[in-house]
C-alpha cells in the first residue's frame, strides 16, 4: 500500500514538472495570441444594422446565427420591432439562413421571436458552451466555418463562435443601462476590444 502511494506520488510529480516544462516553453506572445483568438471578435459593429451582410455573403459566409437578449431586442422588449423584422427579411434575401441562439430561460419569449421571424432556434444553449449549436448545426446539416455569429456579449457568443471557429460579431447592447454585473463585465469586454485594437 505504501509503495502504491510512493508511485503515485512519484508519478504526479512527474506528471506537474512535464506541465511546467511545456507551460515555460509558452511565449508571452503565443499567450496573447490564443487570449486573442478566444476572446476577441473578428469584428465590432455598433448594432446590427451596420453589418455588411452583402460583403459577408461575397466572402463565403451562409449562416447566422443570431443572439436574441439586447442583440435582437432588450430585456424588457415583449416583440420583436417590424423594423428588425424587415431588415432580417433582407438578410434572409440575400442568401442567409438565420438561426437564433438564446441563453434565456424563457422558452415561450425565444420561440415567439423565432415564429415572427420564421426560423429555428437552440434555446438555454449554456453559451458559451457550443453543444447546443452543434446539435442545432448536426440537425439542419449547417457548415459552422460558414456560419457568423452576432451578439452583444464577448463573454457568451464571442467566446462560442470563436470556439466553433465562425465569424464573430460584438454589437453594442441595445439596453444601456445594464446591472452592476453586466457593466464590470461590458468594461471587461470593452478593455479587451481595445487592447486588440478593434
Amino acid at each position: 500500500m505504501i509503495h502504491k502511494l510512493a508511485l503515485l506520488i512519484k508519478n504526479r510529480k512527474i506528471i506537474w514538472q512535464n506541465f511546467r516544462e511545456k507551460l515555460s516553453l509558452i511565449s508571452l506572445k503565443e499567450i496573447l495570441s490564443l487570449v486573442k483568438y478566444i476572446l476577441v471578435p473578428k469584428e465590432v459593429s455598433e448594432k446590427l444594422e451596420d453589418i455588411d451582410f452583402l460583403r459577408l455573403y461575397a466572402e463565403g459566409y451562409r449562416v447566422l446565427l443570431l443572439d436574441i437578449d439586447n442583440t435582437l431586442m432588450t430585456y424588457r422588449q415583449r416583440a420583436l420591432s417590424l423594423q428588425k423584422i424587415h431588415f432580417l427579411e433582407r438578410v434572409k434575401s440575400i442568401g442567409f439562413e438565420i438561426y437564433l441562439v438564446s441563453n434565456n430561460i424563457n422558452m415561450n419569449r425565444a420561440k415567439r421571436v423565432a415564429k415572427d421571424l420564421k426560423v429555428k432556434g437552440v434555446y438555454f444553449s449554456l453559451k458559451p458552451l457550443v453543444f447546443g449549436v452543434r446539435e442545432l448545426a448536426e440537425k439542419n446539416m449547417l457548415d459552422l466555418s460558414k456560419a457568423v455569429v452576432v451578439g452583444d456579449q464577448i463573454l457568451t457568443d464571442v467566446i462560442m463562435g470563436n470556439w466553433l471557429r465562425c465569424y464573430t460579431v460584438l454589437v453594442d447592447p441595445l439596453d444601456k443601462k445594464l446591472s452592476f454585473l453586466k457593466t464590470l463585465q461590458r468594461e471587461i469586454e470593452l478593455f479587451l476590444v481595445r487592447s486588440f485594437h478593434l
